[in-house]
């Protein structure tokens, strides 16, 4: 898209702030959908950190505040994208798409990168750290949302219509693996090949593509000498040959998920938050929803992502602007599938992945680019709303 100038911006802000429609009344059960998440978000990150805050902090309340503070800035992020008009998002894309880049490169620069259980994914900005990588999720559904768009005649082209997505993203996908972060890599591609399916690119292609990749994620897994990736797929298959290890995770989780049965055992009444179950309020906070609040309560969640997708493929349906269309489409499935494949690893049905669940678990970065996320969506309801 050509270059739009400042003076435009200011229009067109001006536009969407003097039509707006606010939040509840563009999609109401979207809207409550949302709240109910970011409540029980934030009482099971309360529950399930409280052990390790008194342990290593002295403050029961220290992963409460440091949540509520993200919630604070990611709620500031979700009303300036819910009238930051699409068109300026759209022309961005390219850039967006470059800052993020460069982001994932500075993760490797002595004091901006921070290494953390020998991974280095996180930028130092002094008052909080940033995941590159959750920016770059964002960036390639804009990018291929806008690209998809400008160039429909390259629909049926297979060099020029699907190669040039996978180079972008295998660009993004090696920096990441770098760090390393497989799981995060493994999504990209996944969003590429749903972003390419709804931007109406020949399956056949897609399947090719499927199949090129096929040996080199198997070479990345198997070979290379990386035990680590290859330790949890066989912790995957059999936990138990490593119970101290690989699949001491997997193993807590399913305890966690058995002790709370049908009703649960209680709020605030689990066991495996005292110790036994890791990254019990990040990765694995799906794991004490079951326990507390037992089937129903893990069921209900499942049920909220599930309206969450159904109103913003209505949302979708209903815009008459393709890109709006697509972009909407694209952030909820990467929210759909970011929830499956953390839920998918609670309950052993994939490997151990290291993904939040989105809205839900502890984490500023996920918990701002998903507000982001949703305030574009919110943004396409409202002017669909007009329209009515």
């Amino acid at each position: 898209m050509k270059f739009i100038n400042n003076a435009h911006w200011l229009t067109l802000i001006k536009k969407e702030w003097k039509t707006k429609v606010w939040w509840w009344e563009a999609d109401p059960v979207l809207f409550w959908t949302v709240i109910i998440l970011i409540l029980l978000g934030v009482i099971m990150v309360f529950s399930s950190s409280m052990t390790t805050a008194i342990y290593s902090y002295g403050d029961i309340f220290y992963f409460l505040k440091r949540h509520l503070f993200g919630l604070l800035l990611a709620f500031l992020c979700f009303i300036i994208f819910s009238f930051f008009p699409l068109l300026l998002v759209r022309s961005l894309s390219r850039s967006l798409l470059l800052l993020s880049l460069l982001l994932l490169v500075l993760v490797f620069v002595p004091r901006l990168g921070i290494e953390a259980g020998g991974s280095r994914r996180w930028l130092d900005f002094f008052l909080f750290q940033f995941q590159p990588s959750e920016l770059a999720k964002l960036s390639v559904i804009i990018y291929m949302a806008d690209a998809l768009v400008a160039y429909p005649e390259r629909s049926q082209d297979l060099l020029f219509g699907v190669v040039p997505f996978f180079l972008v993203v295998g660009c993004m996908g090696v920096l990441i693996l770098i760090e390393p972060d497989l799981s995060t890599t493994v999504f990209l591609f996944l969003i590429t090949f749903v972003m390419l399916f709804l931007g109406g690119r020949k399956i056949s292609h897609i399947l090719l593509a499927l199949v090129a990749l096929l040996p080199l994620a198997l070479f990345l897994i198997l070979g290379r000498g990386n035990n680590y990736w290859l330790a949890r797929i066989r912790a995957f298959f059999d936990p138990w040959s490593d119970p101290l290890g690989k699949g001491f995770h997997t193993i807590q989780s399913l305890i966690a998920l058995g002790s709370g049965g049908i009703f649960g055992c209680g709020l605030g009444e689990s066991r495996q938050k005292f110790f036994f179950l890791p990254d019990r309020h990040t990765d694995f906070i799906y794991a004490i929803v079951g326990e507390e609040l037992g089937f129903i309560g893990a069921s209900a969640v499942v049920f909220l992502f599930g309206i969450l997708l159904w109103r913003s493929w209505k949302i979708a349906y209903q815009s008459e602007d393709e890109f709006q269309s697509l972009l909407v489409l694209g952030i909820a499935s990467a929210i759909l599938i970011q929830a499956i494949i953390n839920m998918g690893a609670v309950l052993n049905l994939i490997p151990v992945t290291g993904v939040t669940l989105p809205l839900v678990s502890y984490g500023s970065s996920s918990l701002v680019m998903t507000m982001i996320e949703l305030g574009m969506i919110f943004q396409v309801a409202g002017h669909n709303k007009r329209k009515e």
